[in-house]
């Protein structure tokens, strides 16, 4: 017997895809809570019963690479260094090709990052990950990671233009030679 999803999951599960398309495709800040509503077919009420404004649906277009990232940063968390940044390294190359989509959007929302509390829990993994991938508590290893990672998630940008082990190969190369092995 098929498993079928309630209704109001359905309809969340479609704000979050229209709204993820339309944060890449025009930018989190040209998207308003109508434009979402009228992509996923509902109206803005609906969208404002499943989230508490534009913010909170962007926490949920992030979500599912917050929880990868989180969950990344739990399995080196405590790790001696060489084998936590090899780790982190691994799958940062992993989450960047997986979550390409999500990165442009990330991009497009840094001038104002600061400015959105329910997705600070990202951004706290975001900078741990730098000292992870810099292998050290080195000030400049610690730009450098963060420089790398900068630069990295500006390739996973626009899927499509590079293939999934196009991308993961720059990624990685990219990290090792730029990062000092701890």
């Amino acid at each position: 017997m098929a498993v079928t999803t309630p209704a109001r999951e359905r309809t969340r599960h479609e704000i979050v895809r229209q709204a993820m398309d339309l944060f890449q495709a025009k930018g989190y800040n040209a998207t308003s809570l109508q434009d979402i509503a009228t992509a996923a077919g509902c109206s803005k009420a609906t969208v404002l019963y499943h989230f508490h404004g534009k913010p909170a649906v962007l926490a949920a277009v992030l979500e599912p690479a917050a929880v990868d990232l989180a969950a990344l940063i739990r399995t080196v968390d405590g790790l001696p260094r060489a084998v936590a940044q090899e780790i982190a390294i691994q799958q940062f190359t992993d989450l960047a090709v997986k979550h390409r989509g999500v990165v442009q959007v990330v991009q497009d929302i840094l001038p104002v990052i600061d400015e959105i509390p329910e997705i600070s829990g990202l951004i706290t993994d975001g900078m741990q990950l730098s000292g992870f991938l810099a292998g050290s508590d080195d000030q400049l290893e610690r730009d450098l990671a963060t420089l790398a990672i900068n630069g990295l998630l500006g390739e996973c940008r626009h899927p499509g233009e590079r293939t999934d082990e196009e991308l993961r190969t720059l990624c990685d190369t990219a990290l090792r030679r730029l990062l000092k092995r701890a």
